[in-house]
């Protein structure tokens, strides 16, 4: 479920988010998205493994409109009776009655974009808080009887040391989140970092130096006990995200909100991104979705490998093949074998998985 507002959107985010036109466009959002809820999950539909409300920033909300939210989703879709309820929340909105209202309203993980605890990386970034904001949030979450919190942090900006990033990093260890997910800063197209790229005003980190964060960050969260799961997510007593794993997986999801996407046997959609198209065709009781692709099985295998060998455990290569019906080596031999030799991945039976330098 994408919850799209922001109290300011970041350079770095291509995601689709946007700062609120107006004081009313949280309601005609809710209005919009329980019809879009009505019209998606019909009754009879088996529940989800995963809920996951994202956004934009949905700690954003007003108490009574996350009430609404939570309460429109559990009348649908049950949410007790699913696996694992994840909320994002930013610092600068997230509050303990907010996070009393979320854990009582079925939520049971809480996902906070920390990102970095320096106040000129923040400000790069675009961030709406500081570093105390950012562990008061943490605080908040605890407050509010989430057992379950797991931190955003990002490494990897332009002129950051790697003793930068381990401060930063330690820091949020002192915090005790349950998970933690460190992403490396992209330059995604069409957004303003990467415009700024472009015209010469940034550069990105030297990547000698994000070599060194990443594995430094695999080295000390091993240390702390965390399990390295996949490329960027490390579980702690909260466990690995069975979403994310459902997603590196290739499983069926659905998606609810303006941009949101989706994906059944390999049909691809992706809802209407404009908030008035998405807000009249939800009203209109019409398709929500803007684009659809469906997937050719070579496609489907292709994709299926990219996503499953980010996870420690890497991919069956015969669960894809009995759930796509294409055998994979045939179509895949030559550059499975190419970085098996280059020392990038390891076939260990039917099980491909990422080693040493991939």
């Amino acid at each position: 479920m994408h919850v799209p507002f922001c109290v300011v959107k970041c350079g770095y985010c291509d995601f689709n988010s946007y700062v609120a036109p107006d004081d009313g466009a949280h309601v005609r959002f809710l209005d919009a998205l329980e019809a879009e809820l009505a019209q998606a999950w019909t009754s009879g539909r088996a529940r989800p493994v995963s809920v996951f409300i994202g956004g934009g920033t949905p700690s954003m909300l007003r108490v009574d409109e996350l009430e609404r939210l939570l309460a429109m989703l559990d009348a649908r879709v049950g949410l007790a009776g699913c696996g694992e309820v994840t909320m994002e929340a930013n610092p600068e909105s997230l509050t303990a009655e907010k996070a009393r209202v979320a854990r009582a309203g079925g939520v049971d993980r809480l996902s906070i974009g920390v990102q970095t605890f320096h106040a000129e990386q923040l400000r790069f970034l675009d961030r709406a808080h500081d570093a105390d904001k950012a562990e008061a949030a943490v605080r908040a979450a605890r407050q509010g009887g989430f057992e379950n919190v797991s931190m955003d942090m990002m490494f990897g900006l332009p002129g950051e040391s790697l003793a930068m990033w381990q401060q930063d990093l330690e820091r949020a260890l002192r915090n005790e989140p349950d998970h933690l997910s460190c992403y490396n800063l992209t330059f995604e197209a069409g957004t303003r970092l990467e415009h700024s790229r472009q015209k010469g005003a940034v550069a990105p980190n030297d990547p000698d130096i994000d070599r060194a964060q990443f594995e430094w960050t695999r080295e000390r969260l091993a240390a702390a006990g965390f399990d390295a799961y996949e490329v960027s997510n490390f579980a702690g007593r909260g466990g690995p995200s069975r979403h994310n794993d459902h997603y590196w997986l290739q499983g069926d999801y659905v998606g609810i909100g303006p941009g949101a996407s989706s994906h059944r046997r390999g049909v691809r959609s992706t809802n209407l991104k404009a908030l008035d198209a998405w807000w009249r065709a939800a009203l209109a009781g019409g398709p929500c979705s803007g684009e659809a692709e469906t997937l050719r099985p070579l496609q489907r295998v292709a994709e299926a490998l990219w996503l499953g060998i980010r996870r420690t455990d890497g991919v069956d290569l015969r669960v894809i093949e009995a759930r796509i019906g294409v055998p994979v080596m045939p179509h895949f031999r030559a550059a499975i074998e190419r970085n098996v030799a280059g020392g990038l991945v390891a076939l260990d039976g039917d099980r491909l998985r990422l080693v040493g330098e991939g």
